[in-house]
């Protein structure tokens, strides 16, 4: 039964990726026609810029690379953040559990791109501390803008992992003479934990897609890096430029749709 799900899941992705990759070049072609050989040879010459910034991958000074590595910084930022909120937002203090909810549905209901420019403007570009100054570059705004309603969404997801436990693990765990942290810690997350999963790895392709919303606070991203081609190159290879980011992102994020998918239907199978 695990070899099989294993190799739908395989074949899931593998068809998935082959499908999506025809129809872009079949897309490709229409637009190109006759030129689409040649467009595709300056798409695999330009490959390397758009991965790291630099050419023949001498140096990672943006590109692709950068949306990952801030989608990745920015989703550990969420985490520990957002474990808070959520743990707040089931609080019997009922001041930290309103300050935890207004805050969750503040950043979650915002969008996205006005958190980012508010960060860019909110942020100060240097501080100075013990003497010494620090640069804030719109690197690490980007990430802090980022993590701020990804935060929100895993505190909601927490928050319903852990109401979802059968208050009979609680009354229990008190009957043992658990404290309410140590009953959380011990018995409901370990228990939440499974059921997040799903949920956590949506949010992260979520973000990785996200991260194509930086451009707006400087960073040097992949749509940076796509645009500075076009102007020196021509906008004739933006269509094309901007389908291959395009499927740069996909290649990325659709194996994490498809192994949440595949993990969700586990849990629904196994009960765990």
């Amino acid at each position: 039964m695990e070899d099989k799900a294993k190799h739908d899941l395989m074949k899931t992705f593998l068809g998935g990726t082959v499908g999506v990759a025809a129809v872009l070049l079949i897309f490709l072609f229409v637009v190109y026609g006759r030129d689409t050989a040649t467009i595709l040879e300056q798409l695999a010459h330009y490959t390397s810029q758009l991965l790291t910034g630099s050419i023949g991958y001498s140096a990672i000074t943006g590109g692709f690379l950068v949306n990952i590595s801030i989608s990745i910084l920015s989703m550990a930022i969420a985490l520990a953040a957002g474990t808070i909120i959520g743990i707040g937002m089931i609080s019997q203090n009922t001041a930290i559990r309103w300050a935890a909810t207004a805050i969750m549905n503040v950043m979650r209901n915002s969008p996205w791109l006005v958190i980012l420019y508010a960060m860019l403007y909110l942020l100060p570009f240097q501080i100075h501390f013990m003497g010494g100054t620090y640069q804030f570059s719109p690197y690490l705004k980007a990430m802090v803008g980022l993590s701020l309603p990804v935060m929100a969404n895993l505190a909601e997801v927490l928050r319903g992992s852990i109401e979802a436990i059968h208050m009979g693990q609680w009354e229990s765990a008190r009957a043992l003479g658990y404290k309410p942290l140590q009953v959380l810690r011990r018995v409901i997350i370990p228990q939440a934990i499974p059921r997040m999963i799903p949920n956590v790895m949506n949010l992260y392709a979520m973000l990785v897609i996200g991260s194509s919303l930086i451009v707006v606070t400087g960073t040097t991203d992949v749509l940076s890096v796509a645009k500075v081609i076009t102007a020196t190159q021509g906008e004739h290879l933006a269509t094309a430029l901007y389908i291959y980011v395009l499927f740069m992102f996909f290649l990325y994020c659709f194996p994490i749709a498809t192994l949440s998918r595949w993990y969700e239907r586990k849990i629904l199978e196994t009960g765990q």
